[in-house]
Protein backbone atom coordinates (compact mmCIF):
# COMPACT_ATOMS: atom_id res chain seq x y z
CA UNK A 1 0.00 0.00 0.00
CA UNK A 2 1.06 3.30 -0.85
CA UNK A 3 0.43 6.67 1.14
CA UNK A 4 1.62 9.95 -0.56
CA UNK A 5 1.76 12.74 1.85
CA UNK A 6 1.58 16.18 0.84
CA UNK A 7 3.66 17.85 3.28
CA UNK A 8 3.62 21.79 1.66
CA UNK A 9 2.40 24.56 3.66
CA UNK A 10 -0.68 26.22 1.98
CA UNK A 11 0.23 29.47 1.07
CA UNK A 12 -0.85 32.44 3.12
CA UNK A 13 -2.74 34.95 1.33
CA UNK A 14 -0.33 37.55 1.71
CA UNK A 15 2.28 35.02 -0.16
CA UNK A 16 -0.56 34.38 -3.14
CA UNK A 17 -0.58 37.79 -3.27
CA UNK A 18 2.65 39.69 -3.10
CA UNK A 19 3.54 38.56 -6.72
CA UNK A 20 0.18 40.19 -7.73
CA UNK A 21 0.99 43.59 -5.44
CA UNK A 22 4.89 43.62 -6.29
CA UNK A 23 4.19 45.09 -9.76
CA UNK A 24 2.17 48.08 -8.75
CA UNK A 25 4.65 48.64 -6.09
CA UNK A 26 7.34 49.10 -8.06
CA UNK A 27 5.72 50.73 -11.22
CA UNK A 28 4.84 53.38 -8.19
CA UNK A 29 8.48 52.97 -6.47
CA UNK A 30 9.91 53.97 -10.05
CA UNK A 31 7.03 56.91 -10.52
CA UNK A 32 8.02 58.34 -7.15
CA UNK A 33 11.98 58.09 -8.40
CA UNK A 34 11.06 59.73 -11.96
CA UNK A 35 9.63 62.78 -9.94
CA UNK A 36 12.60 62.65 -7.08
CA UNK A 37 14.73 62.83 -10.45
CA UNK A 38 12.84 65.43 -12.79
CA UNK A 39 12.51 67.66 -9.21
CA UNK A 40 16.05 67.73 -8.63
CA UNK A 41 17.10 68.56 -12.21
CA UNK A 42 14.55 71.39 -11.76
CA UNK A 43 15.92 72.76 -8.85
CA UNK A 44 19.27 72.23 -10.10
CA UNK A 45 18.69 74.23 -13.64
CA UNK A 46 16.81 77.31 -11.45
CA UNK A 47 20.33 77.33 -9.32
CA UNK A 48 22.40 77.47 -12.53
CA UNK A 49 20.13 80.43 -13.80
CA UNK A 50 20.29 82.43 -10.81
CA UNK A 51 24.38 81.03 -9.53
CA UNK A 52 24.56 82.55 -13.42
CA UNK A 53 23.00 85.61 -12.52
CA UNK A 54 24.82 86.52 -9.39
CA UNK A 55 27.74 86.01 -11.28
CA UNK A 56 26.93 88.12 -13.90
CA UNK A 57 25.92 90.54 -11.40
CA UNK A 58 28.94 90.90 -9.47
CA UNK A 59 30.91 90.95 -12.94
CA UNK A 60 28.65 94.06 -13.60
CA UNK A 61 29.55 95.16 -10.09
CA UNK A 62 33.14 94.84 -10.27
CA UNK A 63 33.31 96.56 -13.67
CA UNK A 64 31.32 99.85 -11.97
CA UNK A 65 33.61 100.03 -9.73
CA UNK A 66 36.79 99.51 -11.58
CA UNK A 67 35.04 102.42 -13.80
CA UNK A 68 34.20 104.47 -10.65
CA UNK A 69 37.69 104.22 -9.49
CA UNK A 70 39.27 105.32 -13.13
CA UNK A 71 36.51 108.40 -12.93
CA UNK A 72 37.68 109.47 -9.06
CA UNK A 73 41.18 109.44 -10.71
CA UNK A 74 40.30 111.23 -13.68
CA UNK A 75 38.42 113.81 -11.37
CA UNK A 76 41.76 114.52 -9.27
CA UNK A 77 43.77 115.37 -11.89
CA UNK A 78 44.47 119.35 -12.13
CA UNK A 79 42.28 120.26 -14.88
CA UNK A 80 38.95 118.33 -13.55
CA UNK A 81 39.71 119.91 -10.11
CA UNK A 82 39.35 123.11 -11.54
CA UNK A 83 35.93 122.43 -13.35
CA UNK A 84 34.90 120.61 -10.37
CA UNK A 85 35.58 123.82 -8.08
CA UNK A 86 34.14 126.18 -10.66
CA UNK A 87 30.66 123.40 -10.71
CA UNK A 88 30.88 123.82 -6.67
CA UNK A 89 30.97 128.21 -7.26
CA UNK A 90 28.56 128.22 -9.40
CA UNK A 91 26.29 125.53 -7.53
CA UNK A 92 26.54 128.01 -4.41
CA UNK A 93 25.84 131.09 -6.00
CA UNK A 94 22.69 129.81 -7.46
CA UNK A 95 21.82 128.30 -3.88
CA UNK A 96 22.87 131.72 -2.05
CA UNK A 97 20.02 133.61 -4.58
CA UNK A 98 17.12 134.13 -2.45
CA UNK A 99 14.69 136.67 -4.01
CA UNK A 100 14.11 138.01 -7.46
CA UNK A 101 13.50 141.77 -7.92
CA UNK A 102 10.99 141.25 -10.08
CA UNK A 103 8.96 138.85 -8.46
CA UNK A 104 9.07 141.32 -4.88
CA UNK A 105 8.09 144.38 -7.41
CA UNK A 106 5.00 142.75 -8.66
CA UNK A 107 4.52 141.33 -5.52
CA UNK A 108 3.95 144.96 -3.95
CA UNK A 109 3.06 146.66 -6.97
CA UNK A 110 -0.39 144.40 -6.77
CA UNK A 111 -0.79 145.45 -3.11
CA UNK A 112 -0.26 149.67 -3.71
CA UNK A 113 -3.77 151.46 -4.34
CA UNK A 114 -3.69 153.63 -7.05
CA UNK A 115 -3.63 156.94 -4.98
CA UNK A 116 -0.91 156.34 -3.09
CA UNK A 117 2.47 156.42 -3.37
CA UNK A 118 5.58 154.26 -2.59
CA UNK A 119 8.41 156.96 -1.80
CA UNK A 120 11.19 154.88 -0.47
CA UNK A 121 12.35 150.76 -0.27
CA UNK A 122 14.53 149.04 1.62
CA UNK A 123 15.63 145.53 1.65
CA UNK A 124 17.86 143.49 4.79
CA UNK A 125 18.15 139.95 4.33
CA UNK A 126 16.98 138.10 7.49
CA UNK A 127 17.68 134.64 7.56
CA UNK A 128 15.45 133.04 4.70
CA UNK A 129 13.25 136.23 4.58
CA UNK A 130 13.69 139.71 3.53
CA UNK A 131 13.20 142.44 5.83
CA UNK A 132 11.78 145.11 3.56
CA UNK A 133 10.99 148.99 5.06
CA UNK A 134 8.60 150.83 2.94
CA UNK A 135 7.73 154.76 2.89
CA UNK A 136 4.23 155.68 1.42
CA UNK A 137 2.44 159.19 0.62
CA UNK A 138 -1.08 159.72 -0.25
CA UNK A 139 -2.88 162.24 0.01
CA UNK A 140 -5.94 160.66 2.60
CA UNK A 141 -5.19 158.14 5.14
CA UNK A 142 -8.01 155.61 3.89
CA UNK A 143 -5.65 154.66 1.09
CA UNK A 144 -2.57 154.37 3.21
CA UNK A 145 -4.84 152.08 5.27
CA UNK A 146 -6.18 150.10 2.30
CA UNK A 147 -2.53 149.20 1.23
CA UNK A 148 -1.32 148.41 4.90
CA UNK A 149 -4.44 145.87 5.53
CA UNK A 150 -3.35 144.41 1.88
CA UNK A 151 -0.05 144.33 3.20
CA UNK A 152 -1.32 142.25 6.02
CA UNK A 153 -3.79 139.89 4.00
CA UNK A 154 -0.71 139.36 1.57
CA UNK A 155 0.63 135.50 1.87
CA UNK A 156 4.21 136.90 0.56
CA UNK A 157 4.08 139.50 3.91
CA UNK A 158 3.96 139.01 7.16
CA UNK A 159 4.93 140.87 10.74
CA UNK A 160 3.43 144.45 9.52
CA UNK A 161 4.66 147.10 11.60
CA UNK A 162 4.33 151.24 11.59
CA UNK A 163 7.46 152.70 11.94
CA UNK A 164 5.52 156.14 11.96
CA UNK A 165 3.99 158.41 10.28
CA UNK A 166 3.16 162.11 9.59
CA UNK A 167 1.60 164.96 7.24
CA UNK A 168 3.74 166.98 5.04
CA UNK A 169 2.76 170.54 3.54
CA UNK A 170 3.89 170.34 -0.31
CA UNK A 171 2.28 173.46 -1.56
CA UNK A 172 -0.88 175.28 -1.84
CA UNK A 173 -3.53 173.43 -0.37
CA UNK A 174 -2.16 169.77 -0.57
CA UNK A 175 -0.59 168.11 2.39
CA UNK A 176 0.60 164.14 2.08
CA UNK A 177 0.77 161.73 4.74
CA UNK A 178 3.30 159.77 4.85
CA UNK A 179 3.76 156.28 6.58
CA UNK A 180 6.92 154.32 7.22
CA UNK A 181 6.40 150.33 8.31
CA UNK A 182 8.37 147.39 7.88
CA UNK A 183 7.48 144.04 7.07
CA UNK A 184 8.77 140.51 6.08
CA UNK A 185 9.17 139.22 2.71
CA UNK A 186 8.72 135.59 2.64
CA UNK A 187 11.33 134.08 -0.11
CA UNK A 188 9.66 131.86 -2.58
CA UNK A 189 6.11 132.49 -1.30
CA UNK A 190 5.75 134.29 -4.98
CA UNK A 191 7.34 132.09 -7.18
CA UNK A 192 5.66 128.98 -6.09
CA UNK A 193 2.25 130.48 -5.70
CA UNK A 194 3.00 132.48 -9.13
CA UNK A 195 3.09 129.51 -11.14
Amino acid sequence: MRVTLNLAIPPSARERYALLWSIPATVLGIAGLVLIILFSLRSYRQYQVVHASVVRYQDRDNALRAQEMALRKALEEPANRRVLNDVQLVNALIEAKQVSLTSLARDITGLIPDDVRLGALAMQPDGHELGLRFVVTSKNSEAIERFLSNLEDSPHFKDVAIMNGGIEETGADTELENIACTAHYVVGESESSGE
